[in-house]
Order: C-alpha cells, then sequence, then structure tokens
C-alpha cells in the first residue's frame, strides 16, 4: 500500500484536469449577468477566494487527508456525520458529470444514439478508473491534463487572433452587488476541486517545503482559465457568449487552418470527456477515502461500485425529476461548493485552533 502514492504535481493535475469540464460549461456566460464585459477578470478576482480555500483545505487535510483529520477533530459520531454530507454532496456531482459528459457527447454525435449508452460508457471507465490504484489514476491524469491544455490551446490560439479587444472594455459592473455574486460565481465552478484534499493522504513528499509550488499551481491555473475567458469573449462578445450554453464549444466550431482542417468541435468534445472521467475517478476516490473512515476494510472493495451504481442512477432518475441538469451546473452546485468548500473548513478550522489541533505541518491543496 506505501507504494500507492502520488505526488504534488500530480494531485495538482488531477484538480485542474477535473475542473475544466465544469469551466468549459459554464465560463463566461455564467458570469455575464452580473460581471458583463469583465467576466475575464472577475475569474482574476476569485483568485484569493479559490487560493484561500485550497490553503484552508490542504491544511485541515495535512498529512492523513482530509476525511481522517475530520473525524479526529470532531470524533467518529458527527465527524461521520459530516463525512456522510461531503458523501452525498459527491455522489450528487458525480452523477451530474455523468449526465452532462453523456448529453454533450450525444449533442455531438452525426448519427442517432442513445444517452443511456454514453451514460453507461462513461460510468463503466470511471469504475474502472475508481477500482484501481491511486498512483496509476493520477498518471492517467497527467496525460488527459496534457492534451486537455493541447486541445484548449490550439482553440484559443488560433481564435486569439480574430478577437477584438474592445469587447473586452470598457470594464464596468454597475451596483457592487452583482460583481461580487460574479466573483463567488467563478469561485464557486472552480469549486469542483474540493474533493481533493480527501487524497492528500496518498501524497508521498508532503515534508519538504514547497508552498511555491501550490501557489504557483493554483495562480497559474486561475489565470489560464481568465485568459481564455477573454480570448472567448474576444470572439463572441458579451451578448452572444451570454445566450450560449457552451461558450468554449461554440468557439470551437469556428476554428480552421485553411488547407488543414475546418472544424475541431467533434475533437474537441471527445478529448474534453478526458475532463469528465477525472472529475468523475476524483471523486469515487475521495468516497473511497471518506468511507474508509466509516466503514469496516472488508467491505470497501465495494464501495467503486456503491458509488458508481448511485451516481448513474441519479443520472438517469435523479435529475429528470428535479430539474434540468443545466440548471443544477450553472447555479446550485456552485452555491454547494462554496458551503463545502470555503464556509464548512473554515468553520472546521476555526474549531481545531481553539483546540489547539488546526493541522500544523498541512501542506496547501492549491
Amino acid at each position: 500500500m506505501e507504494k500507492d502514492k502520488i505526488s504534488r504535481t500530480q494531485l495538482m493535475a488531477l484538480l485542474w484536469a477535473g475542473v475544466m469540464a465544469p469551466a468549459a460549461e459554464l465560463l463566461p456566460s455564467l458570469l455575464l449577468p452580473g460581471a458583463g464585459n469583465g467576466a475575464w477578470l472577475a475569474v482574476v478576482l476569485a483568485a484569493p477566494l479559490v487560493l484561500a480555500a485550497g490553503w484552508l483545505l490542504g491544511t485541515l487535510a495535512g498529512r492523513e487527508g482530509l476525511a481522517r483529520r475530520m473525524t479526529g477533530l470532531l470524533g467518529k459520531g458527527l465527524g461521520g456525520g459530516v463525512l456522510l454530507l461531503y458523501i452525498i454532496w459527491a455522489v450528487l456531482l458525480l452523477a451530474l458529470r455523468l449526465r452532462l459528459c453523456a448529453q454533450r457527447l450525444l449533442s455531438s454525435s452525426d448519427r442517432e444514439g442513445a444517452l443511456w449508452f454514453f451514460l453507461f460508457s462513461a460510468a463503466a471507465v470511471v469504475l474502472w478508473m475508481g477500482r484501481g490504484k491511486v498512483s496509476a489514476f493520477a498518471r492517467a491524469g497527467q496525460i488527459f491534463l496534457a492534451a486537455l491544455l493541447a486541445a484548449a490551446g490550439t482553440v484559443l490560439l488560433l481564435s486569439v487572433f480574430q478577437a477584438k479587444p474592445e469587447r473586452l472594455l470598457p470594464l464596468w459592473w454597475g451596483a457592487a452587488g452583482p460583481a461580487v455574486e460574479s466573483i463567488l460565481s467563478a469561485a464557486g465552478v472552480m469549486g469542483w476541486g474540493l474533493f481533493l484534499p480527501f487524497l492528500m493522504g496518498s501524497v508521498r513528499d508532503q515534508g519538504e517545503n514547497k508552498n511555491w509550488h501550490w501557489l504557483f499551481w493554483g495562480l497559474g491555473g486561475v489565470l489560464l482559465l481568465a485568459a481564455a475567458q477573454g480570448v472567448i469573449l474576444g470572439n463572441l462578445g458579451v451578448h452572444l457568449a451570454a445566450r450560449l450554453e457552451n461558450p468554449f464549444f461554440a468557439l470551437a466550431k469556428s476554428v480552421g487552418v485553411e488547407g488543414a482542417f475546418q472544424r475541431v468541435e467533434g475533437v474537441i468534445t471527445a478529448l474534453w470527456t478526458f475532463a469528465d472521467l477525472t472529475m468523475g475517478g476524483v471523486l469515487v476516490f475521495a468516497i473511497r477515502a471518506m468511507t474508509a473512515e466509516l466503514l469496516p476494510e472488508k467491505a470497501l472493495k465495494w464501495v467503486p461500485w456503491g458509488a458508481v451504481a448511485l451516481g448513474t442512477a441519479g443520472s438517469l432518475l435523479l435529475f429528470p425529476a428535479l430539474g434540468r441538469p443545466e440548471v443544477w451546473n450553472r447555479w446550485m452546485v456552485p452555491t454547494g461548493n462554496l458551503v463545502l468548500g470555503g464556509v464548512v473548513p473554515a468553520m472546521l478550522w476555526l474549531l481545531g485552533s481553539l483546540l489547539g489541533e488546526s493541522g500544523k505541518g498541512g501542506i496547501s491543496c492549491v
């Protein structure tokens, strides 16, 4: 079991590879009603909040992982109740991610298909990864991130020359309320990575003082997302981007190189499945880490099966009953991520500080 370890770089690769799925779906259209032309700047201004939440979660997690620290701080009873809340939220996010992945693949298919086929296919891959070793999953995450960055970089690089800088200016947000709401929304989208600290018990090089490493990855990822939003807005403009469900994929439809290729949206959509699979795998491994504090060891082998089964069932049955998954993804999930990724950890940190157990020696996750 000692050999099943990952590096800090691999942990951060999993973070940003997984976050690229909701970021492509929601940014910048989610921010436009409040931020207008400054939607790209709202992502930049969300960086302190994202970094603070990452530091807080990483400090709480320490070297043992967030699940064990929660039960150690709150006890098995209350700590188990808090973990159960996080498990329920993780299963809900898994169901949502599988559903949105299947819908995207279905909408990009030239032939007629069925939602359940894409859904079960994605669920099967997530289950296959979730039953394996975290080290193997982390290596796959690095490859996924490289492919995603190459694909996104190609689209944005070919689009930047057609962008109009005047579409990003002037920066006028009006009242302070919508501006703050836009910053919180941006942080909530990036809050999909809140379950990474549950994997920190598997990080092998925590004893080294490399805080700059986390700052580089955290701030660098936020700034790259902000630059991407700037290119999208510069090409589509505020009004068109606000009307589109997925502005990034809409931008990919217009990308082409004369004499080489004309349309790449199908390739981009297929590659973005890597982001869905990465986030799905992170959620399953986080659920594994949390249930290890609640269930006997002999039952843990069935946890990935149960998590994926519940996520698949929720994708098919839960969201049609509760409402469109796009509505959950756009409004309810960012709020839940802010609460579980910021408010609850802040309360736990304060409690730990009062008890003298603030997680000294821990490392930040972002």
